[in-house]
């Protein structure tokens, strides 16, 4: 009896011990269950972590970094090398009217005439007396005579003389108000250019002296150490000038009226040319100013220019 309950007591305690060690087993499964949501709830906090890192963002501040907003303002101050009839590179400019004239002339020099004798001493007789009106006709007196004189050389022009004329200082202020907008455009600060005409203004209207001495002649302008500087907001221009006056010294072969000097015409005079009593010759001169002025103000405030 005794045995027996020995053995059901033992039999009891191995069924609770057995129930005790699957109840253990059990627990930790779960924990380690609950281990496998932590792992995930880690991971997509992890992913999530991933949309913060999105620095893309951050690399589109590469678009900032691109300077060459910054190349495409040189761009902006490109220097202008031409503009109106004016130009920062040296051209040559003879007109092409003068040169043909030239050439007409050396071709028709001393070849003879249909003039007789007395017709040709006629008009040389008159073209001498012009030599001596040096009142009121001093600039055309000398070139009469130089004319004369045959030998075709080229005259040297007292063009200070020329602008004491009122229209050809006219004429002058034209030419230099036209140039200095030129440089208004073309000219940047600190930065020393030099300007020139490109083609030759012509000038037709002299009268009286001047108009026997040159008739129509040519112009054109050089501005050189032209700076640009500012002084309170006011923009202004220092520069050298140099202001030149060329003329192709000839007459008009079918012009038959007579000259109001004397009793002589172009044609006459052509034909001394032609008969080798007489040259054909090119009239040059020119001359220098300093100048300064204020961004758009008329040439004819330039005092320098008033002499």
């Amino acid at each position: 009896m005794c045995i027996k309950k020995i053995l059901l007591v033992l039999i009891a305690i191995f069924v609770l011990m057995a129930f005790s060690a699957c109840g253990h087993t059990q627990d930790t499964d779960s924990n380690i269950s609950t281990d496998n949501n932590i792992d995930t709830n880690t991971d997509t906090g992890i992913d999530t972590d991933t949309s913060v890192s999105t620095d893309t963002d951050i690399d589109t501040d590469t678009d900032i970094s691109t300077d060459t907003d910054i190349d495409t303002d040189t761009d902006a101050i490109e220097k202008i090398e031409i503009y109106d009839n004016f130009s920062t590179v040296l051209n040559t400019i003879p007109s092409a009217d003068r040169l043909k004239q030239m050439n007409l002339s050396a071709l028709d020099y001393n070849t003879g005439s249909l003039y007789t004798e007395e017709q040709l001493e006629k008009a040389k007789a008159q073209a001498n007396l012009i030599t001596f009106l040096t009142i009121p006709y001093p600039n055309a007196s000398k070139a009469m005579k130089h004319f004369l004189k045959g030998t075709g050389e080229n005259y040297e022009l007292d063009v200070g003389k020329l602008l004491k004329n009122s229209i050809a200082k006219e004429n002058m202020l034209s030419d230099v108000n036209k140039a200095l907008r030129a440089v208004e455009v073309m000219s940047t600060e600190n930065d020393s250019i030099t300007v020139y005409q490109v083609e030759e203004s012509l000038h037709h209207n002299l009268v009286e002296d001047w108009k026997f001495a040159l008739g129509s002649y040519f112009t054109s302008i050089e501005l050189y150490n032209v700076e640009q500087k500012s002084l309170l907001g006011v923009t202004y221009y220092t520069a050298k000038m140099k202001y030149i006056v060329q003329d192709f010294y000839n007459w008009d072969k079918n012009d038959t009226n007579d000259v109001s000097i004397l009793k002589v015409s172009p044609a006459d005079l052509h034909q001394l040319h032609v008969n080798g009593e007489a040259q054909e010759f090119l009239t040059y001169g020119e001359i220098e100013y300093e100048i300064k002025w204020v961004k758009g103000v008329d040439a004819s405030e330039i005092k320098c220019l008033n002499n």
